[in-house]
């Protein structure tokens, strides 16, 4: 018969363990590439754009990989890979110039190569003013 007391500890353990390998699992996870470059810049409505950045960091097997982001104008390309790391995409997408056309608050999109994420709306900041932008897709298979 086995004793509470062991019992316990064993438990007591084995949630240690567990939760150290959820530690080294959250760590270790791979957070998003650094931007490689602007590849174009779109102007929104009173004071933003649609800057379409482009990740390289795939190596020679994987392909180039864009994002796209809805911001306030920035004032030089550096600005905008630095403020893109903590923005949010609205697209993800293989293909590149996808920006088709804006009108007022409304961009129109075309991807003919895989899309990874899209979201229709986006917003930026201006002066502390909410702006916020529609996105219409159209996307062919690849």
């Amino acid at each position: 018969m086995q004793s509470r007391k062991g019992t316990k500890w064993r438990i007591w353990g084995l949630l240690i363990i567990c939760l150290g390998q959820a530690l080294y699992i959250y760590v270790s996870a791979p957070s998003r590439p650094e931007p490689a470059n602007v590849v174009s810049v779109t102007k929104v409505g009173e004071g933003g754009a649609v800057y379409e950045i482009s990740y390289d960091s795939g190596g020679a097997t994987v392909p180039y990989i864009y994002r796209y982001f809805l911001m306030d104008l920035q004032r030089t390309d550096e600005d905008a890979l630095e403020k893109s790391k903590k923005t949010t995409p609205f697209l993800v997408t293989k293909g590149t110039e996808a920006v088709r056309g804006v009108s007022g608050d409304r961009v129109k999109l075309k991807c003919e190569e895989t899309i990874y994420d899209f979201h229709n709306t986006a917003y930026f900041k201006v002066d502390g003013e909410l702006n916020i932008v529609k996105f219409d897709l159209e996307s062919t298979v690849p």
